[in-house]
């Protein structure tokens, strides 16, 4: 490759990097930045209410979402579990049985 087609390749490859990284950045910022604002009021959630999962009432008018997490008595979230393991390698304290 003779130097002024290395010189073009390396500027290209540079603006090809920064437009990445610029990018990226800019996600990173917009999202942060959605996620602090306040929700406008027609999208506030209540709060929920303690149902029977035997008994489903009417859905209200509309569109809505629920999610039900039921939770074993004994889970250990899967996040938890691999900090576990990443301590016991790294010589941190391993988990607690």
């Amino acid at each position: 490759m003779r130097p002024d087609q290395a010189t073009s390749w390396y500027r290209r490859m540079c603006a090809l990097y920064a437009i990445g990284a610029w990018s990226l950045l800019g996600s990173a910022f917009f999202t942060y930045g959605q996620k602090k604002s306040n929700p406008p009021e027609g999208d506030k959630v209540e709060e929920q209410r303690d149902v029977s999962t035997i008994e489903i009432p009417e859905p209200p008018k509309g569109f809505y979402v629920e999610t039900i997490v039921t939770y074993k008595e004994d889970f250990v979230p899967i996040t938890d579990k691999i900090l576990n393991y990443l301590k016991s390698w790294t010589g941190g304290p391993g988990p607690e049985s």
